[in-house]
């Protein structure tokens, strides 16, 4: 799906969700030499990074299962540091969740982002910012700061079993905890906010400040939790964060076509040249798959509850984003 896209090809903005293939279109960005790839400008981390920390932070240091990176993930951060003061200047640990239904407008979120986009132009390069935490923010920020906006759509059952692979390695499984994070923090008036409150799910007292803090605290209220809970949080999140980037897209690059089809990829290529002047290379896309079968849950039925539940809380959802498949 593609719209005209912007007069302004100074900024690139790339717009995924935790677990969707995201860092591989990044990284295919990256390897355009006249670019200042961005990773993750709404991530947690960058509130407490350091030079030390960037360089240690790689793609082989932990199960990431993205593609070899010739560099850490945030070398392009190191010029902005100061000295031994931690943290990017201009960003905010509320950046990474607690915004991602904004509840005030975006005018933090682009006063940093403007300095990102300002460092890439002063090198006469590209900037191009790869999220996975921006889709419900997309429209917001096209408005504010223009350039060429593509949304990244994964099928979204294979996106949530890659969340949920992680559950058994580690003390707290990030990827699913993330997407039960994001509703108990959205403003409980909005769609988010009563879809949150329809699952059970606890508020998170807005006092409780840092992602891994607020983490850990809804990690204890919440205790076990099943497959189903999981995957309509999931999908509750997946829906209404696609269903506002769709309005912002110039490109929704389905990455499961891509892997699958040649003349997708080349026509892929050919739209992202013709509205950024770029000329990126996707044609060794692999997107993994992972096995449902086994799996105790009716996705159908699921998908079709979510859907109809979050139309009765008066969200105005993407008729083309179809649960089960991910169409472009």
């Amino acid at each position: 799906m593609t719209r005209n896209s912007s007069d302004d090809r100074g900024v690139v903005f790339l717009h995924g969700g935790l677990r969707c293939a995201s860092t591989y279109v990044w990284s295919r960005f990256r390897a355009v030499e006249r670019t200042t790839c961005f990773y993750e400008p709404f991530a947690e981390r960058l509130a407490h990074t350091s030079r030390r920390g960037i360089a240690r932070d790689t793609a082989a240091g932990w199960n990431s299962r993205h593609p070899a990176l010739a560099a850490p993930y945030r070398v392009e951060y190191l010029p902005l540091l100061r000295g031994f003061v931690r943290g990017v200047p201009g960003y905010r640990e509320a950046f990474a969740l607690e915004h991602y239904f904004p509840r005030d407008g975006v005018r933090g979120e682009v006063a940093y982002l403007s300095r990102l986009i300002e460092h890439a132009r002063r090198d006469g390069k590209t900037a191009v910012l790869g999220f996975s935490r921006s889709l419900a923010r997309a429209r917001a920020l096209k408005s504010a700061l223009g350039g060429f906006h593509l949304v990244i759509r994964r099928n979204p059952r294979q996106q949530w079993l890659s969340c949920r692979s992680y559950r058994a390695q580690g003390p707290m499984p990030y990827f699913e905890l993330c997407h039960f994070l994001i509703l108990a923090l959205a403003p409980i008036d909005s769609p988010a906010g009563r879809f949150a409150h329809s699952l059970g799910l606890p508020r998170i007292p807005r006092w409780t400040s840092g992602v891994q803090r607020q983490l850990g605290r809804l990690q204890t209220q919440l205790g076990a939790w099943g497959d189903e809970l999981s995957y309509r949080a999931f999908l509750g999140v997946y829906l209404l964060s696609h269903a506002t980037a769709a309005s912002a897209a110039d490109l929704v690059l389905d990455v499961d076509r891509l892997d699958r089809s040649v003349q997708y990829r080349e026509q892929t290529g050919t739209v992202v040249s013709l509205g950024t002047g770029l000329a990126v290379d996707f044609s060794d896309c692999r997107v993994s798959q992972h096995e449902i079968a086994g799996l105790a849950l009716d996705f159908a039925g699921i998908e079709a509850d979510v859907r109809r539940r979050l139309t009765d809380l008066g969200a105005d959802l993407d008729d083309a984003v179809t649960p089960g498949y991910a169409r472009v």
